[in-house]
């Protein structure tokens, strides 16, 4: 009896542990019931929820909401193509290929059960979206946001992309990232789809919230004398006006979070508040970096230099018990710092050793240069050294140049004479006369002649291509480094009407043409993932340039 007893707990149990593996997470779980009841989820795709989705499968929940749309009316008259694929005869697959939901992947293949990635999940979902009867095209939609991981979308995929965030149908992941490249699970697919059949699931964003602290500009300065300025919070409340003799007024303030670095004493006196806790740190600075969510607390007395009393500090108002003696910024949650005079390591924002070597520093020899992450560049004794990922990876007495976008460095071969190299001391590029450099990720300028430079994209294994020839008009006549979003979008001026906007792959997004005469004195800058164009100084004109543009080229100011 015991033994049937422990038998048919034994099977139960089993049985419980199955329908938990089947069961969507506790996030979705309400979306596949909707979606399930609404009639669009097939069978296949309804179950093993976290598991990545194939191509077919998300054509087969496409399909579903499809013709669930075209039974009520509610679909655009579309001419459907005829296709055919090689390696499919899936109903769900033709019809959205028909309908030009989807496209093969070449050779007359469809490929299937290939898993999906979001952003491809993104394009399929937006070109479903336009089949809707009352489908709108309207700027918001198209505006573009600024995810930290915004230089891995592919061109095809942007615009997609923006229209799937902004009308609330796909989500970003953690850290402000969209993950482009990562597979799509079944459970997301039918919660992104369920919010593309009815507007009402959708989540749209709503928009940036306030920040929680600001630095508001009292008096730029000018002539001789120091800008004012203090920081407030989101309801506007002047913020540290007991602060020592200030009254809140600073002649300088750097935020992290909730860090807040300030100046005082006509630039002699530097102290780190945080607002949150009162905690004070006197004769310290900010220094900022990793997308303004880590950096360093350091010692900053302008009598004396003090080494090895640095603390890695957190937006979220934390910073480390432990100091340190840094010799990099932040860069992708990681640093360099020296141990002992005799071993440098690499320390993630928690502190934690990433990987350590044998390096003598010496500072009162040696000086670093182009440091960020977990590499630098080392100048000493007439000769320099570059250490990247715990390892030196090259060394000479001529010019080292580490690239801060790129995993490349650039050789000074002779006096005046450059090439690219990758940090397995491969050459990827020709020898440049004059002039070589980096501008943007895996983005390089270099000399043609006085009046002529090219833009040419360079992978560290070597796959290059040109991008532009041009005349530089910007930066008094010489390349500097490119406007960008700080996520992979880049704007040029490629003739005297003509601006270009592309992404890191080198693929163009769209132009801006203008009818004035762009001159050294047009400014370019990114806000909010948007380009503005200003004609900085007019000159008497009525009708100076000052205008907004989507990456596109579309004016929208």
């Amino acid at each position: 009896m015991k033994r049937t007893i422990a038998a048919i707990l034994s099977a139960a149990m089993l049985v419980t542990a199955a329908a938990a593996a089947e069961a969507p997470s506790s996030w979705a779980k309400s979306a596949v019931d909707t979606a399930r009841n609404a009639g669009i989820v097939p069978e296949q795709v309804d179950q093993a929820y976290t598991q990545s989705i194939t191509r077919a499968d998300f054509c087969a929940l496409a399909a579903a909401v499809y013709r669930t749309w075209e039974k009520s009316g509610n679909v655009k008259s579309v001419e459907k193509a005829t296709v055919s694929f090689s390696d499919t005869k899936d109903e769900d697959v033709l019809l959205c290929a028909s309908l030009g939901v989807v496209n093969g992947v070449g050779n007359g293949k469809f490929a299937p059960q290939q898993q999906l990635t979001r952003q491809q999940a993104a394009s399929m979902l937006h070109r479903l979206g336009n089949l809707r009867k009352n489908a709108k095209d309207n700027v918001k939609d198209r505006m573009p946001h600024v995810f930290a991981d915004g230089a891995d979308i592919q061109a095809w995929a942007r615009s997609d992309v923006y229209w799937a965030y902004n009308s609330g149908v796909m989500n970003g992941v953690s850290g402000n990232r969209f993950a482009p490249n990562n597979s799509y699970t079944h459970e997301q697919s039918i919660a992104t789809m369920l919010r593309l059949y009815d507007t009402k699931y959708a989540e749209v964003p709503s928009g940036e919230t306030a920040a929680e602290y600001a630095v508001v500009m009292d008096d730029e300065g000018g002539a001789g004398a120091r800008s004012q300025m203090h920081i407030e919070n989101a309801k506007g409340k002047k913020l540290l006006t007991d602060y020592k003799a200030t009254k809140g007024t600073f002649e300088n303030v750097t935020l992290l979070g909730v860090w807040a670095g300030v100046t005082m004493e006509n630039g002699t006196k530097y102290d780190v508040v945080n607002l949150k806790t009162g905690e004070k740190l006197e004769d310290y600075r900010i220094l900022v970096a990793d997308g303004e969510q880590a950096g360093w607390l350091c010692p900053m007395d302008i009598t004396k230099v003090t080494y090895g009393k640095d603390y890695i500090a957190l937006a979220d108002g934390t910073k480390s018990t432990a100091t340190y003696d840094r010799m990099t910024n932040f860069k992708d949650g990681k640093a360099v710092v020296n141990v002992d005079g005799k071993t440098i390591c690499a320390i993630d924002t928690t502190g934690k050793t990433l990987w350590s070597m044998n390096f003598a520093f010496d500072r009162s020899k040696m000086e670093i240069r182009d440091g960020a992450g977990d590499r630098f560049t080392v100048w000493g004794n007439n000769s320099a050294a570059i250490i990247a990922g715990g390892k030196r990876i090259a060394s000479s007495s001529g010019g080292l140049y580490l690239n801060q976008y790129s995993d490349t460095y650039i050789y000074s071969e002779n006096t005046g004479y450059y090439a690219l190299y990758n940090f397995n001391g491969r050459k990827l590029t020709k020898t440049y006369q004059n002039a070589f450099d980096e501008v943007g990720q895996n983005i390089y300028s270099h000399w043609l002649s006085n009046t002529e430079y090219e833009y040419i994209r360079c992978d560290a294994d070597g796959t290059n291509k040109v991008l532009f020839r041009v005349k530089p008009i910007l930066n008094g006549g010489r390349p500097g480094l490119l406007a960008t979003d700080g996520a992979g979008v880049y704007a040029l001026p490629t003739d005297e009407h003509t601006i270009t906007c592309f992404d890191r792959f080198g693929a163009t997004l769209g132009t801006i043409k203008i009818e004035d005469t762009i001159d050294i004195y047009y400014r370019l800058s990114f806000e909010n993932g948007c380009l503005r164009v200003v004609d900085s100084y007019p000159n008497g004109k009525t009708d100076a340039v000052n205008a907004l543009y989507l990456p596109t080229g579309e004016q929208i100011s």
